[in-house]
């Protein structure tokens, strides 16, 4: 049973990781008000050379193909991007400040009411903190790739429809904003507003792009980019693009059918040791008590500790691929 005097170091760590992201909220509120106001100044008052570049790049160039290499639909891979990706409207800031607090409350919970050592506390707080940000991150990235790919074919089966009944792209743009919800219907809506604003068509895709993470619509804003600049069926493409979605998505579920063996096996071997360790614990707990209390016993958790998450890492990747 823990004593009083411990309980007041952890309800002050929580007040201080509370404050501190009510902070992170005022302050982000008010980067957001400077950001547009730096933005209406900077359309008010365009420097000339920035006026100068646009003027240049309508002038068309005779190396077409040049030109197409020097596209602006570039690939940005980051934690920022991440993040995004994940559907977690948070700087890379913030994010990890929020992480490092949680794994110094998990620290100071082991360290003071648990009374294990310094160092041991200290580095599974750090694991803690690492596994669950990088393991949230993940699963969001990934449970919104798939939930993208699901709706996408549909959303360029009304693309090629609208297309071939004659109307624009961008037209065909706002008839999916309007039909789709979710993720699909709220990612084309962003589009069409941009466009309204008289934005960059290139610019606001590659930065859809890079916010979705999903390589099947970087190709639909490439072919887009080309069908504006050479001409050509954007309607044809869109079909082609939906049937090999479909085709990729059956061939997704064969082979996590035929591998579910594999990664249960892989979900048993991983939570062995962990199973393992709490049973001893529960029927001889003074049997693990050298492991924490003597410096042998802690020399050999750490290395336990390392080895095990370098397999389950290993594990981990080896039965969880993405097919390409």
């Amino acid at each position: 049973m823990a004593s009083d005097s411990h309980f007041y170091p952890l309800l002050a760590a929580i007040l201080v990781l509370i404050c501190y992201i009510y902070y992170l909220y005022i302050e982000k509120r008010e980067r957001a008000e400077d950001d547009n106001w730096k933005k209406r100044l900077n359309q008010l008052f365009k420097p000339q050379e920035e006026e100068k570049r646009e003027a240049n790049l309508l002038i068309k160039k005779d190396d077409s193909s040049e030109f197409f290499f020097q596209s602006k639909l570039q690939k940005i891979e980051g934690f920022k991007e991440w993040l995004q990706q994940a559907g977690l409207k948070l700087s890379p800031f913030q994010f990890s400040a929020f992480f490092i607090m949680l794994g110094l409350i998990f620290f100071l919970v082991l360290h003071i009411y648990i009374n294990l050592p310094l160092i041991i506390s200290l580095l599974i707080g750090i694991v803690f903190s690492f596994i669950i940000a990088w393991g949230g991150v993940s699963y969001l990235r990934n449970y919104n790739k798939e939930l993208f790919l699901r709706e996408f074919p549909i959303a360029l089966d009304i693309i090629r429809r609208a297309l071939r009944a004659g109307f624009s792209t961008e037209k065909a743009f706002e008839i999916v904003a309007e039909q789709q919800k979710g993720i699909i219907g709220n990612t084309f809506k962003t589009i069409c507003d941009r466009m309204r604003l008289g934005e960059n068509t290139e610019t606001i895709l590659a930065d859809m792009s890079n916010r979705i993470g999903v390589n099947e619509f970087r190709l639909l804003a490439i072919v887009f980019v080309l069908q504006r600049e050479t001409g050509g069926s954007l309607a044809d493409s869109a079909e082609n693009l939906s049937k090999v979605i479909r085709s990729r998505e059956q061939l997704r579920k064969k082979a996590k059918s035929l591998t579910a063996e594999v990664r249960t096996t892989a979900a048993i071997l991983t939570s062995l040791p962990f199973i393992s360790l709490l049973l001893i614990y529960l029927s001889s707990p003074k049997y693990l008590e050298p492991l924490f209390t003597t410096p042998v016993g802690n020399n050999l958790l750490i290395m336990a500790g390392v080895f095990l998450f370098l397999g389950t890492t290993i594990i981990f990747r080896m039965t969880h691929k993405e097919l390409y």
